[in-house]
């Protein structure tokens, strides 16, 4: 967010993805069973935290659609008992179309085959839960310090299994109260899986990690209903865990900007925080987090009417997200229920008055660039967990490749419900490509796994014309940075009076200079040379560069550097993620 005030809406309220068969996370199953074997299922007793208190009556069981993931374990505590409960029965699925191509991918060339079902139930083990420090093997743990299930929100985690075993993951909750949750679950190879948080942590505020055996993908969605924006990120954190960097935030009109910490060991945490301002001015916070607690900070209790960055520094490992939220002065729209079947239904954010959001909402897209490593200026290899095309909803892959080479790039689109869907593209040098997959794909949820011939820059655009609407890639560990002086976004827009602002931050004490690049579609590149003082902030307004036009950006400076991008747009909400496969190398 920048210097300008941007109006937005009000409260929250709605679902989103809510399904009538999803499973019930309060039942436990046993781990990875074998299809078409008979499962014990195993109930809690009534707990505060599950909705069972607000309606009066256990929470009924449900299945879940996708047949490619098993549900595993929910741990509540060591001193909650189990009681023996009903079995259940999981069906064989049905056999793959053998008309829907599959694409070659890295690896065994065949998963591995289903074991054969057996006449009796296998017996139930409670695998051991993971050490929390084993976080240092990228793509096999992933952490979220923000978490809402509170006043309407609607928190999501998807998942994608990026290798051809079976994973086993296991997703730990620390709720702000200080109860820590465990759910244990199976996905199969190359397969994807959805869950809503509030099925587990009731009306909580919490952060989350998850610790895999296979390298998976792990994104947050939240959802609420019309009325409202917002934007998380994931913090910059080049040398670990323990020093975090936001080039954005602002607490000017009605915007408010949060920083949430999550403890990620054991022992307390000291921790100290930067803010400055565009003036140059700075203030700091000092506060302890218990161990793997959780701290929310409401920024514009300290700065008022400011924009500004911030840096994070702690004593342990921590993860540190930014919340910016705006809120209005219409009052939200009450959604009806999917169990009312009149008609006037309305569903997956549309209100009785058509889109709420697409009146007099502003949206707010943002998030980091890719940061380019060593001589390549991208990847050959991206992935991302979350994707659908079911209305209110939107999927836009922007391709943008910076190299000399011209390249083909590959999309396998791996569908929540099974099958995989593949397009070939063909991206010129120096170019850019915004794809709408909802051809490819219709009303479907999905993940999506794309490699090109040469290394090029993805990002992935994710919006809702009616529900609020925003989410964040969690972070991963990676090896130290040297460097942070090269960026890329491929996503540029000014048009249809959206506008766009870069923020740079400077993380050195030496002034820098920093050249933009703007690759302009159907036009020559444009620069501009940002001179940059020392620990500064800078906020770069896209539109008086390029006005009314598509681009993908390049900056390069002589200090290290953090670049941002946010977007106003009038109507919908949503967010944007550069892809993890950069991460991963290839």
């Amino acid at each position: 967010m920048c210097s300008r005030a941007t109006p937005g809406l009000p409260k929250r309220s709605g679902n989103r993805r809510r399904r009538q068969d999803s499973t019930g996370f309060s039942h436990l199953l046993a781990p990875r069973p074998a299809i078409g074997r008979i499962v014990t299922r195993y109930l809690l007793p009534v707990l505060p935290l599950t909705r069972r208190l607000a309606t009066g009556r256990p929470h009924s069981p449900q299945l879940l659609r996708s047949r490619r993931a098993l549900l595993g374990f929910l741990l509540v505590s060591p001193f909650v008992s189990l009681h023996r409960a009903h079995a259940q029965v999981i069906p064989a699925p049905a056999l793959p179309d053998p008309s829907v191509p599959i694409p070659t991918l890295p690896g065994p060339a065949t998963a591995p085959a289903l074991p054969a079902s057996e006449p009796s139930a296998p017996a139930v083990a409670i695998p051991a839960i993971p050490a929390l420090d084993s976080g240092a093997i990228p793509f096999r743990a992933w952490h979220f310090a923000e978490g809402n299930s509170r006043n309407g929100f609607d928190t999501y985690f998807t998942l994608q299994n990026l290798s051809d075993q079976p994973a086993s993951v296991s997703a730990q909750y620390n709720r702000a109260d200080g109860i820590r949750l465990t759910q244990w679950l199976g996905i199969e190879p190359r397969a994807r899986l959805s869950l809503n948080a509030n099925d587990v942590v009731g009306a909580r505020a919490f952060g989350a990690s998850f610790f895999s055996d296979q390298d998976v993908v792990v994104e947050r969605t939240t959802i609420w209903g019309p009325g409202q924006n917002g934007e998380t990120l994931v913090g910059f954190a080049p040398d670990g865990k323990q020093v975090w960097h936001f080039a954005e935030g602002t607490t000017r009109g009605r915007v408010t900007t949060y920083f949430v910490t999550q403890n990620l060991t054991d022992a307390p945490v000291s921790v100290a925080a930067t803010f400055t301002r565009d003036d140059g001015r700075t203030e700091k916070r000092q506060y302890d987090v218990p161990p793997r607690g959780r701290d929310a900070y409401r920024v514009n209790d300290l700065l008022q009417d400011t924009a500004l960055s911030a840096s994070v520094r702690a004593n342990q490992d921590i993860v540190v997200e930014r919340t910016i939220m705006i809120e209005g002065e219409r009052p939200p729209t009450v959604k009806r229920s999917q169990e009312d079947k009149g008609p006037n239904v309305q569903t997956n954010g549309r209100t009785d008055d058509s889109f709420a959001m697409a009146r007099d909402a502003t949206g707010i897209f943002g998030g980091l660039g890719y940061l380019a490593s060593g001589t390549e200026p991208g990847s050959r290899n991206w992935e991302f967990a979350e994707g659908s095309t079911r209305a209110p909803y939107s999927t836009t892959f922007i391709l943008f490749n910076p190299g000399e080479h011209d390249t083909y790039v590959r999309f396998a689109f791996r569908l929540e419900r099974g099958g995989t869907q593949t397009k070939a593209v063909y991206l010129p040098p120096t170019s850019r490509l915004a794809f709408d997959p909802k051809d490819i794909v219709p009303a479907a949820d999905f993940a999506t796994s794309i490699s090109a011939d040469y290394p090029i820059i993805v990002e992935r655009a994710y919006a809702s014309s009616g529900d609020g609407l925003y989410g964040a890639l969690g972070y991963t560990s990676a090896r130290p940075r040297t460097d942070s002086r090269v960026w890329y976004f491929a996503e540029g827009n000014t048009t249809n009076q959206i506008e766009m602002f870069f923020l740079l931050y400077n993380l050195s004490t030496q002034a820098a200079q920093v050249r933009a690049t703007y690759f302009v579609d159907g036009s020559s590149a444009r620069e501009q040379t940002l001179p940059l003082p020392g620990g500064a902030r800078r906020a770069v307004r896209a539109n008086d560069t390029v006005s009314g036009g598509f681009f993908s950006t390049r900056f390069v400076a002589d200090q290290n550097i953090l670049v941002e991008r946010t977007l106003y747009l009038p109507g919908g909400s949503g967010f944007t993620t550069v892809g993890a496969g950069a991460v991963r190398g290839a």
